[in-house]
Order: C-alpha cells, then structure tokens, then sequence
C-alpha cells in the first residue's frame, strides 16, 4: 500500500517519514547566542535526524565538532555525513562525552516525548551539557490552520508536520517558556519560523514520496527551489510572522540557558 494511502496511526506502516530542511530561526539563533563566545563549538544535536541543521551548521561554523543523537537508523546513517559523531538510540541511552558542550539542540524532539520534563531532566543532568546554549523548537499548535481545521472539528494525525502521529504533546511559545522555566532555564531570545508555504507541505511532501520511501533525499539542502525559497520567500514570510507569532508562526524557537549554569 502506497504511504500517502495508508492510514498513519497505523504504526506498522514504518520507515522514516521527514524530508528535513535546517531550521533557520534556529541558526540565526545559534549565530548570535554561540558563536560569539565560540568561534569552533561543540554542539550536541538530540533528534539530529538525517543531519539537517548539521550541515548548515557546518557552514556558519567549519570548525565546530558535531555530535548527534538518533534513534532512526535510517536518519543516523545519514546524519554520519554531517557529523563527527551520532549515537544512534534514544538519548537517555546516549553515554555521555568527555567533551565540553557550547551547545545543545532540541529542534522538534520535546513534542515527541511522554514526559517531557523527565526528559529534559535527564538530559541537563550531564555535567558537560552545564554551561550549554539550548536552542529549542516546537510546532505551534495555535497556527493559524489549525485554528482554522479545528473550528471545523478536524484533526487528522499525518507522518509529518503539525500533525505528525508522533506527537504526544503540543505547545504554544507560551507553554514552551513554561516548560522550560520549569525544568530550571531561562530563555533569552525567542524567534519563530514561518507558516505561510510551510501549509502546503502536505501536498509538497507528494513530489518526494518514492524517494522517503527508497531512503533517499531526505533533506531539501540540494534543492534549487528551497534554495530560492531561502533566498526571497521565507525572509519576507519571518517579517510577517514575527508580527504576530502566536498565529503565524509555524515553529516556535528560543535560546534558552541553565539557570546558575
């Protein structure tokens, strides 16, 4: 049965569902929060998946040492080319690092978690990760298309987006700084992803069914229309979200630090 026609709560139906792309807000974050105070960082990426925001890493910092965590073997395999290290398996397992941490990212991994105190708990137990910039994303769960689909009473889980049948827990920024509070941080700058053509993924993800299914391409880095995209759409879409993110943001990211880290 063809992915896109199977029903996605059915958990038999595996693999690996993403075609990633690097987070933007995320990396602005981590240029202004990180690399002022480390020039090559060491940077732990929890959920780093087919290695993403790896790459594009790599690129603001060529010398930074990269260290990623995935429970996908798929994802992990390709993650390797991005990484230094990837410890495939689930991050209570990960075993720690004789390294120093300059930073931590959670980009979309909290909203897949039973208890995501309990993990954030164990995950700022390890020493090295103290004094470490956290760079958090979530989906925002008041978007204004789900607004729009819930007045309507609908609510479809899917394998990606907003809707991904992984989710377990979804978050306003609100919330997330709540959250965060909670567990002991401090955020201190938050910033948001766009909504607008991030809507149509749903239909956009179509085009690259065959290769998720086949493994291949799951990240968008080679594209030439995600790079024009990147380029001209997505600076003018910020803008506007930034305007009222609440609604319009697609993802809600912050920096956020150890308080007494």
């Amino acid at each position: 049965m063809p992915r896109e026609a199977a029903y996605p709560l059915d958990y038999r139906d595996g693999g690996y569902a993403y075609v990633e792309r690097p987070n933007a807000a995320l990396l602005a974050l981590f240029a202004r929060h990180v690399l002022p105070s480390a020039a090559a960082p060491a940077v732990l990426d929890i959920g780093c998946g087919a290695g993403a925001n790896a790459r594009a890493l790599r690129h603001l910092a060529p010398g930074a040492y990269l260290v990623g965590i995935e429970p996908n073997p798929v994802a992990a395999e390709l993650a390797r080319h991005a990484c230094d290290d990837v410890f495939e398996g689930p991050a209570r397992d990960w075993p720690g690092s004789a390294r120093t941490f300059d930073a931590v990212i959670l980009s979309d991994v909290i909203e897949h978690q039973v208890e995501p105190v309990d993990f954030i708990g164990q995950v700022a137990a390890h020493s090295e990760l103290r004094a470490a910039t956290w760079l958090v994303s979530v989906p925002n769960y008041g978007v204004w298309y789900n607004r729009w689909r819930t007045l309507w009473g609908r609510f479809d889980y899917a394998y990606s987006g907003l809707y991904d049948r992984t989710h377990l827990r979804f978050f306003t920024r609100r919330s997330l700084t709540r959250l965060l509070a909670h567990t002991g941080f401090d955020v201190v700058e938050a910033r948001c992803t766009p909504s607008l053509v991030q809507s149509t993924a749903p239909w956009l993800r179509r085009a690259f069914a065959a290769d998720v299914a086949a493994g291949r391409h799951l990240s968008l880095d080679e594209s030439r229309a995600f790079h024009l995209h990147s380029r001209f759409v997505e600076p003018a879409e910020t803008l506007l979200g930034r305007a009222w993110p609440g609604l319009l943001a697609f993802q809600h990211v912050v920096a956020a630090r150890k308080r007494g880290g």
